[in-house]
């Protein structure tokens, strides 16, 4: 059985890090564009990010470090503290969404329009984008919880929680990784 386990854990972490590298790719040619667009004055100018930005940015951080106590709890066939925290994890992820929906009202209502700065369609971009991916992300989770919401046993069972909360994790945390690189580069970029 731990033999197949590794193999199904190598299968997930190769898998993750195909859909890791089209994310990579996918947010390095946005990055890129925002670069060389910056370079271009006309339109251009700094943005105020909400200060929501940062609890939110705390959030998610938070998030990965109970989905971390989640995926160790499920190492050791901990199935109620693995729910527990992953429920908590779901949690933040969801309040996370939600405070990126209000970042992305507090910016419209500030008076920042499209059309008069450039430089705010990449807030709409790049948190749009990584907002689709933490709802993956949170689908991920919630499958977790539907497998784990009642004691379960059997070893094959168990294994195959493990895999999952394996790969899930990964993307959760690559996800966080991200948002703090996005989050920096839009903070930190002026022209």
């Amino acid at each position: 059985m731990a033999a197949r386990e590794r193999e199904l854990k190598s299968m997930s972490n190769v898998t993750m890090m195909v859909v890791l590298a089209i994310v990579t790719m996918t947010f390095g040619a946005m990055i890129t564009v925002f670069i060389v667009r910056s370079q271009v004055p006309k339109f251009w100018g700094h943005l105020q990010l909400p200060h929501l930005l940062w609890i939110t940015t705390a959030i998610l951080l938070a998030s990965s470090g109970t989905l971390e106590v989640a995926r160790r709890a499920v190492a050791v066939n901990n199935q109620a503290r693995f729910f527990t925290f992953t429920a908590i994890t779901t949690a933040l992820g969801v309040l996370f969404l939600a405070g990126q929906i209000t970042a992305w009202f507090q910016i419209l209502d500030s008076g920042v329009v499209l059309a008069r700065n450039a430089h705010s369609w990449f807030i709409f971009l790049f948190s749009g984008l990584h907002a689709i991916h933490i709802l993956l992300g949170l689908g991920g989770l919630a499958l977790l919880l539907v497998r784990t919401y009642r004691p379960v046993g059997g070893r094959k069972y168990q294994m195959n929680t493990r895999v999952v909360a394996n790969g899930v994790s990964i993307f959760w945390h690559y996800l966080d990784f991200l948002w703090v690189l996005l989050f920096v580069l839009l903070l930190s970029w002026r022209r």
